[in-house]
């Protein structure tokens, strides 16, 4: 009886709202279709509520000075009904139109908040941000975005005070659905500001009978140090990592001790330092990485990083052979168009090799479903490097290699902070001068289990060369899980 009470109910209303929807356009009244669209709001039916909004917009720009009055009415649900069923680029459109005419603080400040909104949809947090300044101290919601954008922007220190001002007594004051964001919000930025026991495990098997076992354990505490510790702190670790290599020439462990650091030194600028030491049998070896980057906007970004690690094949470690790395590259984003993100690479190697490469990858902007949380996007990567001659096979080392994959990617988020993302890649690849097909597939999901628990896992299938083997028939398999636990 429950189930017929209920569908019953939801007959009526879809019926009362084609009735009433089908009355308002044929009187082509926009006041009508916004009273219509805001009980489909109110009903949870946001696709009738978007025809409605929209038929009230086509309304008045065929007739803009007949209806004045309800043209910021109509716009701002517009916004308002594209965000509920994922049209972002739909609601920017509104809400900068909605912010052009909008004359009351009130109004300014509901369209400021739904443009956030959209932006932090699109990709695009600093101009997010710099958009609710004027209103995040007034609003409990604009504060609320606010701290999102924060802590996309890895500044958990000003996303914790946001949401301090979005709630003052612990507890959001707002409808459900922004109760349930200030929550999950909230959860991830103080599980990041807590410190972390992390936990790691890697495995990876392939044709060349390469088998890498990777245990990790370490601690990353947040504190003050090098960096601007009002964005962000500086997040300290420590860290212990074993290494199984199994292959058809031998055995052998790698032990290694690590420490470092990571903070923001301004809103621009970003850096990772970490090094270590490491030892095999009678070697005994140092290692490091560290990374800089500076990304001033949304909508580019550069980056120089540094990598010193060991080679982990058994003839490679044998022979004491360590990859240095180089790379300097950048990104730039062509609004509502997508990305082109491309770098340098140069690898000197202990036993005299040096190789120089570079790194391109093209990617459109992703399609988003209306009824579902899923996103469908392709990318082009293209990677190309050169190589010294060294009589010596303890890695994979062509004179000259290419390759060139176009990927399909799936992305679907169950929560804000959970999320899976699926790449299938299909292309070729160029060792010196024999092209073979090659396939790329693997899949992440990553995840807060509030607020105990971050889980990140991998796996992939790949024939895709590496430093561990390439070629025609190369293949390989692996997966990767990262657990980091507060305390």
């Amino acid at each position: 009886m429950r189930s017929l009470t209920y569908h019953a109910r939801f007959f009526l209303i879809a019926g009362c709202l084609l009735w009433m929807y089908g009355l308002s356009t044929a009187y082509g009244d926009p006041a009508s279709a916004i009273r219509l669209g805001r009980l489909a709001m109110a009903q949870n039916h946001p696709f009738a509520a978007l025809s409605c909004f929209r038929a009230a917009n086509a309304e008045i720009d065929a007739n803009p000075s007949a209806y004045p009055a309800d043209r910021l009415s109509a716009l701002s649900g517009l916004g308002y009904s594209s965000l509920w069923v994922g049209k972002a680029h739909e609601a920017e459109r509104a809400y900068r139109q909605g912010l052009l005419l909008a004359h009351s603080a009130a109004d300014r400040k509901t369209m400021r908040i739904g443009l956030a909104r959209a932006l932090i949809d699109l990709g695009r947090p600093r101009e997010a941000r710099r958009l609710l300044q004027p209103v995040h101290k007034v609003s409990h919601e604009a504060a609320l975005q606010s701290a999102i954008a924060a802590n996309l922007l890895d500044w958990n220190t000003l996303a914790s005070a946001s949401l301090q001002e979005a709630a003052p007594i612990g507890h959001y004051a707002g409808p459900l659905w922004l109760q349930r964001l200030y929550g999950e919000t909230k959860d991830y930025v103080d599980f990041t500001l807590k410190s972390q026991v992390n936990i790691g495990y890697h495995y990876s098997s392939d044709s060349d009978h390469n088998i890498n076992q990777i245990y990790d354990a370490g601690v990353t505490i947040p504190g003050r140090g090098l960096g601007d510790n009002a964005l962000n702190p500086t997040m300290w670790h420590v860290g212990y990592r074993q290494i199984q290599i199994n292959d058809s020439d031998g055995q052998v462990g790698i032990s290694a001790l690590s420490g470092g650091w990571g903070a923001s030194l301004d809103r621009n600028w970003q850096y990772m330092v970490r090094g270590g030491v490491g030892t095999a049998r009678n070697w005994t070896f140092g290692q490091g990485e560290g990374q800089i980057t500076y990304q001033p906007d949304d909508t580019w970004g550069l980056a120089v990083s540094v990598d010193r690690a060991p080679i982990r094949t058994f003839e490679a470690v044998q022979n004491h052979i360590l990859a240095n790395t180089i790379s300097a590259g950048g990104f730039g984003r062509l609004r509502n168009v997508g990305t082109l993100a491309a770098s340098y690479f140069h690898q000197a190697f202990s036993d005299g090799n040096q190789r120089n490469g570079v790194v391109a990858r093209v990617t459109p902007e992703f399609y988003s479903f209306d009824s579902i949380p899923v996103s469908l996007g392709v990318q082009g990567y293209f990677r190309d490097y050169s190589s010294g001659y060294v009589p010596f096979d303890g890695y994979f080392n062509p004179r000259h290699y290419s390759e060139a994959l176009g990927y399909v990617i799936y992305v679907q988020k169950f929560s804000p902070f959970w999320i899976m993302r699926l790449y299938a890649g299909f292309g070729s690849q160029t060792v010196d001068m024999t092209t073979t097909p090659v396939k790329d597939i693997f899949g992440t999901i990553t995840g807060l289990v509030s607020p105990y628990m971050q889980v990140s896992l991998t796996g992939g299938y790949t024939q895709v060369a590496s430093a561990y083997g390439g070629g025609a028939g190369y293949h390989r398999s692996y997966v990767q899980a990262n657990i980091s636990i507060p305390f």
